[in-house]
């Protein structure tokens, strides 16, 4: 309960005092967890805030100081740096250009911080995504091979060179949008205000000298509605031994990433939203026993432990989501909370070689996405008819389009109900059923989110 609630072990007086009255049976542990709850100690940590994300180790002397780094360097110099980092290092251009996986040593944590930023940013095809402090632009071409209109932008020219490369080596697969290669001067962004829906920082903040003026610059290109997600270290980078190898052979700023300090200059350039995300890019692993006691109800040692474990990761990293504005409605180019009601009246069951199936449809948005009409390049919603022989067996899964009405410009939202006519081709003679449901093109079709498909038999034959 102490670790739990207070985040460390049981002093001797309280162990003491609480043992006694548990043994005495004049408290229960649910007693005990309520009087933890309600001390100033456990509200204070419940606060949170710069006293406790932000504690640092002291410094000593012989350590390079960032802060005099670039008290020392103007931006232009610190850019040359950033960029000659770069160069000196192009013998290993292979190195770069494998990256995530130029290694196991780094690869497990780049692709699981990815994740978390690409599971909470959402970036869906066509959507405008800066990828800034992008570096030899892997995650530019990830983004672009989601379909996003990536932006890879760098202070360093040789950076954003190798990154070209990397794309004319390995270019993405299918039809997707070309990146952009965006140079940074270290002031000012080189795009217009609002014009970006996401913003991805991989370990890249903490390299800018000059973070308030940064954070200005991506609340001004971030679009109302839209998240910038960041991977980066925590409060006593700047101290680790290879910030200070970094430090001293190649002047590169090597910063603490401080979260009040964060916080309030992107609240000053706009954001209104700060989360952290909770995890561990490396695996707790448990045995059975433990695995069992952990999804067992209550807070176990299983789940104490695997706590921990998160801690301990979580207090050297710092993976943060700034959020502009009221989030904007997802649509039907992200699958979840894609859902509908479909009920389906033929005019007939017969119909004659040559002649249309025709009915009516009544189609209810009952998910929490807008639905993107049919002229969206991935995303259009649409009723689909799939074709089975009489026995039920498929015989074409993507057998016809029945085309939505628009309510408005924008499309179907949530709660809105429709009435479509429906005109499909006849299959061939004979007897067959075709199976109505709801598609969002390039995404998925309905019935895989639970929506059901209706059913209806058709005969094809003269008369």
């Amino acid at each position: 309960a102490y670790r739990l609630l207070l985040g460390r072990p049981a002093d001797a007086h309280g162990l003491r005092q609480h043992t006694q009255r548990l043994r005495q049976g004049s408290a229960t542990v649910t007693d005990v967890c309520a009087e933890l709850v309600a001390s100033p100690e456990f509200t204070a940590r419940l606060k949170g805030g710069p006293a406790t994300i932000d504690a640092q180790v002291a410094r000593t002397p012989d350590l390079v100081d960032v802060r005099q780094l670039i008290g020392q360097l103007d931006l232009d110099e610190l850019s040359l740096a950033a960029d000659d980092y770069y160069k000196d290092n192009l013998a290993n251009v292979d190195g770069y250009l494998a990256k995530p996986l130029a290694t196991v040593d780094e690869a497990p944590d780049l692709l699981a911080c990815f994740a978390v930023v690409l599971a909470t940013l959402r970036p869906l095809p066509g959507m405008r995504v800066l990828d800034f402090g992008a570096g030899v632009c892997w995650s530019t071409r990830w983004l672009a091979q989601l379909g996003c209109e990536a932006i890879a932008c760098d202070v360093a020219e040789t950076a954003l060179e190798v990154g070209r490369q990397l794309f004319e080596r390995m270019p993405v697969a299918g039809n997707k949008p070309a990146p952009t290669f965006l140079r940074f001067d270290g002031r000012r962004i080189d795009l217009p205000d609002e014009s970006v829906d996401r913003i991805v920082c991989l370990d890249a903040f903490h390299h800018v000298p000059n973070p308030a003026d940064v954070l200005a610059e991506l609340g001004r290109v971030l679009r109302p509605g839209g998240v910038a997600g960041f991977t980066e270290p925590g409060p006593d980078h700047s101290v680790t031994a290879q910030s200070q190898f970094e430090m001293r052979n190649y002047t590169v700023v090597e910063n603490d990433v401080l979260m009040g300090e964060v916080w309030r200059d992107a609240q000053r350039a706009g954001f209104d939203r700060l989360e952290l995300a909770l995890f561990s890019s490396e695996p707790h692993r448990v045995g059975v026993v433990e695995y069992e006691d952990f999804l067992a109800p209550g807070v176990g040692p299983a789940a104490t432990a695997y706590v921990e474990h998160v801690r301990d990761f979580a207090a050297g990293r710092r993976i943060f989501f700034l959020g502009k504005g009221e989030p904007i409605t997802s649509d039907s180019r992200d699958r979840r909370g894609l859902l509908a009601t479909l009920a389906v009246r033929l005019d007939g069951e017969r119909v004659a070689p040559g002649r249309p199936v025709t009915g009516r449809a009544t189609v209810a948005n009952t998910g929490t996405g807008l639905w993107l009409g049919s002229s969206a390049p991935v995303g259009g919603v649409a009723i689909g008819v799939h074709l089975y022989d009489a026995g039920g067996k498929l015989v074409d899964r993507d057998f016809a389009r029945v085309e939505l009405p628009a309510p408005d410009a924008a499309g179907v939202r949530p709660g809105t109900s429709l009435d479509v006519a429906l005109e499909v081709p006849a299959p061939g003679p004979g007897r067959w059923r075709l199976g109505f449901d709801l598609v969002s093109e390039g995404v998925c079709w309905f019935e895989v989110n639970g929506s059901p498909v209706v059913e209806l038999p058709v005969e094809v034959a003269p008369g």
